[in-house]
């Protein structure tokens, strides 16, 4: 496909000059992918792996609750099997238990049931004491997760792209991101199977952590950008029984599924079920069980649906502008709820936010932050406050004792956060020549967080009606319901508008050309 001077100029706006890295966003390949061997303790944790399973030990995966956790976990579940572990069991507690992470007693009934390594996935890195407990059982402890380090390492061999001695060169991956590193690796090191191979062989596992990208909002850019395009490249095909009827319940053209789709629907599913539950549906190839099962959680993922614009409306209600963020406490947020209605003040606002909601004997916040300002960073000067704390720069979150709440409103309020200047300006609006063949663009997908749908300008347009659609200067155009019938005007416009990821045009905005 031939690519644009306009294209080519856009990616310069974005800072993106080099001739190799803008042939890299623009058509990423497998060979891409970084060294999984980069990525510091990986040689431990690739022969403590292989080790286990030539000598037959018992391995359990143990992952955090959300659907990062639970993709990455049937990831590393099937590719311990293929690679000749005879059972890998899972443990994933449950939303509603307090404890975040490994849980100590658990590690004890862990040993004496007779089980000699725990992997664990999207978690585990603030589990000093625990890592220390597991060593004192003599209980076999890899750590996999990429959530910031808050001080101290556990001691166990920790995989994480965060950690400064780890050499990697791109942080920002999802935990189902550093699992698929891992599962690199395993094949590499135990069969001699390149990623090129991996991918055309075993592609459910870029599908695995692109689920986990997506749902998780790291930015699609650098590896993240790669894996996300492959993951949904097959998540396309059909190919994976699990995921081909789980879309096909939820009512998604699989050809056309967009990042938003997973977003704002899609991915609700595996929320309604038990995490390890989500395990095993992910992992089935039972048709018939799998359309029945998935039936029953899309009725719940309705009704969490139509629960969650109340909640983002409380959430609204009762926000305050605090110390430059937006703060909301309320006792009538439901926990399921707690990082949509973050995720929506943030979007609204466009300012860092915070919610919320009491849960047990705690307060439970979670954090959402902008590109601008390291949230994390800014909030740890508060750590003396919290129970428990940690995340990344642009999510996080934390538990308050209830005597500590009014604590940290005013602390929030003696020490605002920084904020960039230029963070009420708009984005750049880039002016291609709309007459030329925009579908280049499309090559900008997969458009998601930190990869935004481009924003563009087409001054003194003819907008028209042709059959049932609108035509833009004589190119089809999609003119949102909202503003159907254009304006009246002499029939020029300009138009605001972005690429879709199909190639097509959306319209955004419409205003009579000056």
């Amino acid at each position: 496909m031939k690519i644009s001077n306009e294209l080519l100029r856009y990616l310069s706006i974005k800072g993106i000059t080099d001739p190799h890295e803008q042939r890299r966003f623009l058509f990423p390949q497998l060979t891409d992918h970084y060294d999984p061997f980069r990525m510091n303790e990986m040689d431990k944790a690739v022969e403590e792996l292989r080790r286990a399973v030539k000598e037959h030990h018992k391995i359990l995966v143990w992952g955090h609750a959300d659907l990062d956790g639970i993709a990455s976990a049937a990831m590393l579940k099937f590719a311990l099997e293929d690679l000749g572990t005879e059972e890998v069991g899972v443990r994933i507690p449950s939303r509603e238990v307090e404890w975040f992470g490994l849980i100590p007693d658990e590690l004890r009934e862990l040993k004496a049931s007779g089980m000699d390594l725990v992997v664990t996935v999207d978690v585990g890195i603030t589990n000093v004491a625990e890592a220390a407990l597991a060593r004192e059982l003599g209980l076999g402890l890899i750590i996999t997760d990429h959530h910031e380090l808050m001080g101290k390492a556990p001691d166990a061999v920790v995989i994480n792209p965060k950690l400064r001695e780890s050499g990697y060169p791109w942080r920002q991956l999802a935990g189902a991101g550093v699992v698929l590193k891992l599962v690199c690796a395993l094949y590499q090191r135990m069969v001699d199977m390149s990623v090129e191979e991996l991918a055309r062989l075993r592609p459910h596992y870029w599908t695995f952590a692109a689920l986990g990208t997506i749902s998780d909002r790291c930015p699609l850019l650098d590896e993240n950008r790669l894996i996300v395009r492959a993951g949904l490249d097959h998540l396309r095909s059909g190919a994976w029984p699990s995921l081909e009827i789980w879309l096909k319940e939820m009512g998604f053209e699989a050809e056309r599924l967009t990042v938003f789709d997973l977003y704002s629907r899609a991915i609700s599913v595996f929320y309604a079920a038990d995490p390890e539950e989500g395990v095993r549906i992910l992992l089935s190839k039972d048709r018939r069980w799998l359309g029945v099962r998935y039936a029953e959680l899309k009725e719940s993922a309705i009704e969490w649906q139509r629960g969650k614009q109340w909640m983002i409306e409380e959430a609204e209600r009762s926000a305050r502008h605090i110390g430059g963020m937006v703060i909301s406490v309320s006792e009538d947020i439901g926990q399921a709820y707690l990082g949509t209605t973050t995720h929506a003040l943030r979007e609204r606002y466009n300012r860092p936010a915070i919610v919320l909601v009491p849960k047990g004997k705690l307060w439970h916040a979670e954090c959402r932050g902008i590109e601008e300002v390291d949230l994390l960073e800014y909030l740890s000067q508060f750590e003396s406050i919290f129970v428990t704390f940690g995340g990344h720069r642009k999510a996080c979150g934390f538990t308050l004792e209830p005597t500590g709440l009014e604590e940290f409103l005013s602390a929030v309020e003696a020490n605002p956060i920084k904020l960039s200047p230029s963070q009420d300006k708009e984005e750049i609006v880039f002016e291609p020549d709309i007459e030329t063949d925009l579908k280049d663009w499309a090559l900008l997908a997969p458009f998601g967080e930190g990869n935004y749908p481009p924003r563009l300008l087409a001054q003194g347009v003819r907008i028209e009606e042709a059959g049932e659609g609108y035509r833009a200067n004589g190119i089809p155009v999609y003119l949102p319901f909202a503003l159907r019938p254009p304006p009246q005007s002499d029939g020029k416009f300009d138009m605001e508008y972005t690429v879709k990821a199909d190639g097509t045009i959306r319209v955004l905005r419409l205003e009579p050309a000056g």
